[in-house]
Protein backbone atom coordinates (compact mmCIF):
# COMPACT_ATOMS: atom_id res chain seq x y z
CA UNK A 1 0.00 0.00 0.00
CA UNK A 2 1.28 3.25 -0.67
CA UNK A 3 1.19 6.23 1.50
CA UNK A 4 -1.60 8.14 -1.26
CA UNK A 5 -3.59 4.97 -0.90
CA UNK A 6 -3.39 5.23 3.35
CA UNK A 7 -4.45 8.51 3.96
CA UNK A 8 -8.21 8.51 3.41
CA UNK A 9 -8.92 5.84 5.73
CA UNK A 10 -6.28 7.37 8.10
CA UNK A 11 -8.75 10.63 7.88
CA UNK A 12 -11.66 8.49 7.95
CA UNK A 13 -10.49 6.90 11.58
CA UNK A 14 -9.76 9.93 12.49
CA UNK A 15 -13.65 11.22 12.38
CA UNK A 16 -14.82 8.13 13.23
CA UNK A 17 -12.96 6.91 16.15
CA UNK A 18 -11.13 9.42 17.42
CA UNK A 19 -13.64 11.89 17.25
CA UNK A 20 -11.08 14.37 15.73
CA UNK A 21 -12.25 18.49 15.73
CA UNK A 22 -13.45 19.31 12.11
CA UNK A 23 -10.34 22.00 12.28
CA UNK A 24 -7.80 19.11 13.50
CA UNK A 25 -8.80 17.20 10.34
CA UNK A 26 -8.67 20.00 8.25
CA UNK A 27 -5.13 20.70 9.86
CA UNK A 28 -4.58 16.82 8.70
CA UNK A 29 -5.32 17.24 5.66
CA UNK A 30 -3.80 20.61 4.67
CA UNK A 31 -0.64 18.30 6.28
CA UNK A 32 -0.99 15.94 3.44
CA UNK A 33 -1.58 18.06 0.61
CA UNK A 34 1.09 20.49 1.02
CA UNK A 35 4.29 18.26 2.26
CA UNK A 36 3.32 14.64 2.68
CA UNK A 37 2.41 13.80 -0.48
CA UNK A 38 4.20 15.78 -2.62
CA UNK A 39 7.19 14.32 -0.62
CA UNK A 40 5.97 10.44 -1.03
CA UNK A 41 2.92 10.52 -3.05
CA UNK A 42 3.41 7.20 -4.71
CA UNK A 43 5.98 5.35 -2.14
CA UNK A 44 5.08 2.27 -0.78
CA UNK A 45 4.61 2.48 3.59
CA UNK A 46 6.70 -0.32 3.99
CA UNK A 47 9.73 1.65 1.76
CA UNK A 48 9.51 4.55 4.00
CA UNK A 49 13.05 4.96 5.67
CA UNK A 50 14.30 7.31 8.64
CA UNK A 51 16.53 8.52 6.20
CA UNK A 52 13.63 9.94 3.97
CA UNK A 53 12.14 11.26 7.12
CA UNK A 54 15.54 13.44 7.48
CA UNK A 55 15.45 14.55 3.94
CA UNK A 56 11.82 15.90 4.59
CA UNK A 57 13.10 17.15 7.48
CA UNK A 58 16.16 19.22 5.53
CA UNK A 59 13.38 20.59 2.76
CA UNK A 60 11.30 22.16 5.87
CA UNK A 61 14.66 23.52 6.86
CA UNK A 62 15.91 24.92 3.83
CA UNK A 63 11.97 26.09 3.22
CA UNK A 64 12.69 27.82 6.46
CA UNK A 65 9.67 26.50 7.77
CA UNK A 66 8.51 27.83 11.03
CA UNK A 67 9.56 25.42 14.24
CA UNK A 68 6.01 24.84 15.08
CA UNK A 69 4.93 24.28 11.51
CA UNK A 70 7.53 21.42 11.45
CA UNK A 71 6.43 20.13 14.67
CA UNK A 72 2.89 19.50 13.66
CA UNK A 73 3.79 18.22 10.53
CA UNK A 74 6.24 15.16 11.67
CA UNK A 75 3.52 14.91 14.51
CA UNK A 76 0.88 14.11 11.96
CA UNK A 77 3.59 11.77 10.40
CA UNK A 78 3.78 9.69 13.67
CA UNK A 79 0.08 9.74 14.09
CA UNK A 80 -0.32 8.52 10.33
CA UNK A 81 2.57 5.83 10.94
CA UNK A 82 0.79 4.18 14.09
CA UNK A 83 -2.32 4.53 12.54
CA UNK A 84 -0.93 2.14 9.06
CA UNK A 85 1.40 -0.41 11.69
CA UNK A 86 -1.84 -0.82 14.47
CA UNK A 87 -4.42 -0.71 12.04
CA UNK A 88 -3.63 -1.37 8.29
CA UNK A 89 -1.41 -4.00 9.49
CA UNK A 90 1.23 -2.50 7.47
CA UNK A 91 4.89 -3.15 8.40
CA UNK A 92 6.27 0.75 8.19
CA UNK A 93 8.80 2.92 10.52
CA UNK A 94 8.12 2.94 13.98
CA UNK A 95 6.70 6.45 15.00
CA UNK A 96 8.55 6.27 18.25
CA UNK A 97 12.00 6.87 16.66
CA UNK A 98 11.00 9.39 15.07
CA UNK A 99 12.58 13.07 16.56
CA UNK A 100 10.26 15.75 16.79
CA UNK A 101 12.05 19.26 16.24
CA UNK A 102 12.68 20.82 19.44
CA UNK A 103 10.38 23.77 19.99
CA UNK A 104 11.26 26.81 22.29
CA UNK A 105 9.40 28.28 25.19
CA UNK A 106 6.45 30.05 23.76
CA UNK A 107 6.84 33.52 24.42
CA UNK A 108 3.28 33.85 25.95
CA UNK A 109 0.90 37.08 24.79
CA UNK A 110 -1.48 38.58 26.93
CA UNK A 111 -2.84 41.99 28.10
CA UNK A 112 -2.42 43.96 31.43
CA UNK A 113 -4.97 45.48 33.11
CA UNK A 114 -4.68 48.70 31.76
CA UNK A 115 -4.61 47.43 28.57
CA UNK A 116 -7.61 45.71 28.98
CA UNK A 117 -9.32 48.67 29.84
CA UNK A 118 -7.78 50.23 27.41
CA UNK A 119 -9.98 47.65 24.94
CA UNK A 120 -13.30 47.98 26.96
CA UNK A 121 -13.35 51.72 26.34
CA UNK A 122 -12.76 51.34 23.00
CA UNK A 123 -15.54 49.05 22.42
CA UNK A 124 -18.65 50.63 21.53
CA UNK A 125 -21.58 49.43 23.23
CA UNK A 126 -24.15 52.01 22.19
CA UNK A 127 -24.13 49.71 18.46
CA UNK A 128 -25.49 46.39 18.17
CA UNK A 129 -21.98 45.04 16.56
CA UNK A 130 -20.12 46.93 19.90
CA UNK A 131 -22.35 45.36 22.35
CA UNK A 132 -22.09 42.27 21.01
CA UNK A 133 -18.29 42.21 20.80
CA UNK A 134 -18.16 43.80 25.05
CA UNK A 135 -20.16 40.66 25.17
CA UNK A 136 -17.67 38.41 23.98
CA UNK A 137 -15.04 39.84 25.15
CA UNK A 138 -16.21 39.67 29.11
CA UNK A 139 -16.92 35.70 28.15
CA UNK A 140 -13.63 34.82 27.20
CA UNK A 141 -11.92 36.89 30.00
CA UNK A 142 -14.36 35.17 32.68
CA UNK A 143 -14.09 31.91 31.07
CA UNK A 144 -10.79 31.42 28.87
CA UNK A 145 -12.66 29.52 26.61
CA UNK A 146 -11.32 29.00 23.35
CA UNK A 147 -13.08 31.10 20.71
CA UNK A 148 -14.62 28.10 19.14
CA UNK A 149 -15.87 27.14 22.32
CA UNK A 150 -17.42 30.44 22.99
CA UNK A 151 -19.07 30.33 19.56
CA UNK A 152 -20.79 27.64 20.19
CA UNK A 153 -22.66 28.39 23.18
CA UNK A 154 -26.43 28.66 23.57
CA UNK A 155 -28.16 31.73 24.79
CA UNK A 156 -30.84 29.57 26.74
CA UNK A 157 -27.34 29.08 29.06
CA UNK A 158 -28.11 32.76 30.47
CA UNK A 159 -31.64 33.36 29.84
CA UNK A 160 -31.90 30.95 32.63
CA UNK A 161 -29.30 32.59 34.87
CA UNK A 162 -26.62 30.22 35.22
CA UNK A 163 -23.71 31.27 37.14
CA UNK A 164 -21.53 28.18 35.10
CA UNK A 165 -21.84 25.49 32.49
CA UNK A 166 -20.21 22.14 31.43
CA UNK A 167 -18.98 22.63 27.87
CA UNK A 168 -17.17 20.07 25.39
CA UNK A 169 -13.37 21.49 24.61
CA UNK A 170 -10.91 20.51 22.66
CA UNK A 171 -10.30 16.49 22.37
CA UNK A 172 -13.97 15.77 23.23
CA UNK A 173 -12.66 16.65 27.07
CA UNK A 174 -15.40 18.09 29.34
CA UNK A 175 -15.33 21.10 32.16
CA UNK A 176 -16.87 23.36 33.77
CA UNK A 177 -16.01 27.25 33.12
CA UNK A 178 -17.46 29.68 35.23
CA UNK A 179 -19.44 33.08 34.44
CA UNK A 180 -18.43 35.98 36.54
CA UNK A 181 -21.00 39.26 37.48
CA UNK A 182 -19.87 40.99 34.61
CA UNK A 183 -19.69 38.76 32.25
CA UNK A 184 -23.56 37.70 33.04
CA UNK A 185 -24.09 41.91 32.90
CA UNK A 186 -22.74 42.35 29.75
CA UNK A 187 -23.93 38.82 28.05
CA UNK A 188 -27.44 39.75 29.59
CA UNK A 189 -27.53 43.62 28.10
CA UNK A 190 -26.26 41.77 24.83
CA UNK A 191 -29.52 39.01 24.45
CA UNK A 192 -31.66 42.55 25.36
CA UNK A 193 -31.02 43.89 22.24
CA UNK A 194 -31.97 40.87 20.23
CA UNK A 195 -34.68 40.02 18.59
CA UNK A 196 -34.71 37.08 16.36
CA UNK A 197 -34.90 33.82 18.32
CA UNK A 198 -32.26 32.05 16.81
CA UNK A 199 -30.30 29.28 19.81
CA UNK A 200 -26.96 30.40 19.08
CA UNK A 201 -25.37 33.18 21.84
CA UNK A 202 -23.46 35.02 19.67
CA UNK A 203 -25.38 36.15 15.80
CA UNK A 204 -24.90 38.33 12.85
CA UNK A 205 -26.28 41.36 12.11
CA UNK A 206 -29.03 41.64 9.69
CA UNK A 207 -32.01 39.05 8.41
CA UNK A 208 -31.91 36.04 8.59
CA UNK A 209 -29.41 36.21 11.66
CA UNK A 210 -27.01 33.46 11.36
CA UNK A 211 -24.30 31.80 13.80
CA UNK A 212 -21.26 33.84 14.68
CA UNK A 213 -18.40 32.74 12.90
CA UNK A 214 -14.50 32.11 13.80
CA UNK A 215 -13.26 34.32 10.43
CA UNK A 216 -16.41 36.92 11.56
CA UNK A 217 -14.65 37.33 14.95
CA UNK A 218 -10.89 38.27 13.64
CA UNK A 219 -11.85 41.31 12.05
CA UNK A 220 -13.14 43.15 14.98
CA UNK A 221 -10.49 42.14 16.87
CA UNK A 222 -8.12 43.74 14.56
CA UNK A 223 -10.35 46.92 14.24
CA UNK A 224 -10.80 47.04 18.06
CA UNK A 225 -6.66 47.07 18.44
CA UNK A 226 -6.36 49.98 16.57
CA UNK A 227 -9.24 51.92 18.28
CA UNK A 228 -7.66 50.91 21.93
CA UNK A 229 -4.40 52.20 21.00
CA UNK A 230 -2.14 48.81 22.06
CA UNK A 231 0.74 47.52 20.37
CA UNK A 232 0.53 43.90 21.17
CA UNK A 233 -1.55 41.65 19.13
CA UNK A 234 -5.35 41.61 19.61
CA UNK A 235 -6.83 37.97 19.32
CA UNK A 236 -9.33 35.92 21.30
CA UNK A 237 -6.84 33.10 21.97
CA UNK A 238 -4.74 36.61 23.59
CA UNK A 239 -7.45 37.09 25.78
CA UNK A 240 -7.24 33.35 26.35
CA UNK A 241 -3.66 33.62 27.79
CA UNK A 242 -4.62 36.60 29.60
CA UNK A 243 -7.21 34.66 31.82
CA UNK A 244 -4.47 32.10 32.45
CA UNK A 245 -1.66 34.33 33.35
CA UNK A 246 -3.96 36.62 35.84
CA UNK A 247 -4.56 33.39 37.55
CA UNK A 248 -0.95 32.13 37.76
CA UNK A 249 0.14 36.01 38.38
CA UNK A 250 -2.57 35.31 41.52
CA UNK A 251 -1.41 32.10 42.71
CA UNK A 252 -3.64 29.87 41.03
CA UNK A 253 -2.38 26.25 41.35
CA UNK A 254 -0.99 25.22 38.13
CA UNK A 255 -3.05 22.41 38.30
CA UNK A 256 -6.30 24.46 38.53
CA UNK A 257 -5.39 26.51 35.63
CA UNK A 258 -4.97 23.12 33.72
CA UNK A 259 -8.62 22.10 34.15
CA UNK A 260 -10.24 25.83 33.81
CA UNK A 261 -7.97 26.14 30.52
CA UNK A 262 -9.34 22.59 29.25
CA UNK A 263 -5.45 21.21 29.05
CA UNK A 264 -5.12 17.45 28.44
CA UNK A 265 -1.80 17.65 29.48
CA UNK A 266 -0.16 19.23 32.76
CA UNK A 267 3.04 20.15 30.97
CA UNK A 268 1.00 22.09 28.15
CA UNK A 269 -0.42 24.20 30.83
CA UNK A 270 3.45 24.11 32.56
CA UNK A 271 5.26 25.45 29.23
CA UNK A 272 2.71 28.63 28.60
CA UNK A 273 2.22 29.63 31.93
CA UNK A 274 5.11 28.84 34.34
CA UNK A 275 7.52 30.62 32.01
CA UNK A 276 10.08 33.43 32.82
CA UNK A 277 7.82 36.35 33.54
CA UNK A 278 10.53 39.13 34.47
CA UNK A 279 8.14 40.92 37.36
CA UNK A 280 6.52 37.89 38.46
CA UNK A 281 10.04 36.10 39.23
CA UNK A 282 10.92 39.47 40.84
CA UNK A 283 8.23 39.45 43.34
CA UNK A 284 8.99 35.70 44.14
CA UNK A 285 12.51 36.96 45.12
CA UNK A 286 11.55 39.98 47.35
CA UNK A 287 8.75 37.78 48.83
CA UNK A 288 10.10 34.18 49.73
CA UNK A 289 14.18 34.85 49.93
CA UNK A 290 14.70 35.63 53.60
CA UNK A 291 17.90 34.40 55.23
CA UNK A 292 16.93 36.31 58.75
CA UNK A 293 19.89 38.36 57.96
CA UNK A 294 20.19 41.94 58.65
CA UNK A 295 20.23 44.16 55.38
CA UNK A 296 23.35 44.67 53.34
CA UNK A 297 25.49 47.84 54.34
CA UNK A 298 23.98 51.41 52.41
CA UNK A 299 25.97 52.50 49.49
CA UNK A 300 28.94 54.13 49.63
CA UNK A 301 29.67 52.91 52.94
CA UNK A 302 32.72 50.16 53.82
CA UNK A 303 31.69 46.89 55.79
CA UNK A 304 34.49 48.20 58.58
CA UNK A 305 34.47 51.72 59.22
CA UNK A 306 38.31 52.71 59.63
CA UNK A 307 37.52 54.55 63.35
CA UNK A 308 36.51 51.29 64.51
CA UNK A 309 39.71 49.54 63.48
CA UNK A 310 42.27 52.03 65.02
CA UNK A 311 39.84 51.66 67.68
CA UNK A 312 40.45 48.33 68.08
CA UNK A 313 44.34 48.21 67.81
CA UNK A 314 44.45 50.90 70.47
CA UNK A 315 43.14 48.41 72.72
CA UNK A 316 45.70 45.50 71.40
CA UNK A 317 48.57 47.77 72.15
CA UNK A 318 48.95 48.52 75.70
CA UNK A 319 48.10 44.20 75.71
CA UNK A 320 51.45 43.45 73.91
CA UNK A 321 48.86 41.71 71.08
CA UNK A 322 49.22 43.67 68.22
CA UNK A 323 52.26 42.22 66.03
CA UNK A 324 55.52 44.46 66.24
CA UNK A 325 55.69 45.29 61.91
CA UNK A 326 51.86 46.17 62.13
CA UNK A 327 50.63 49.99 63.17
CA UNK A 328 47.70 51.65 63.38
CA UNK A 329 48.61 53.63 60.82
CA UNK A 330 48.97 50.98 58.44
CA UNK A 331 44.85 51.19 58.61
Amino acid sequence: MTLAEAVEPYINFCQAERQAAPSTIAKYRDCFQCWLLPWAWDKELAGVTLIDVLALRRSMVDRQLSVARQYSIIMCLKSFLKFSRQTLGVSCLDPAILPLPRRPIPHVVYLTNEEIQKVLDATNVNTFAGIRLRALIELLLSTGMRISEALSLKRDIFELGAQETEIVGKGKRKRFIFFSPRCRFWVREYLNRRIDDDSALFVTTGFPVRPFRREDVHRFFADLRRKAGITKKLTPHILRHTFCTMLRNNGADISHIKDLAGHQDIHTTARYYLGKDKEVLREVVDRCLDYGLPEGPTPGSSLVRRSDLANVLTDLEPAGMLPTEVGKSDF
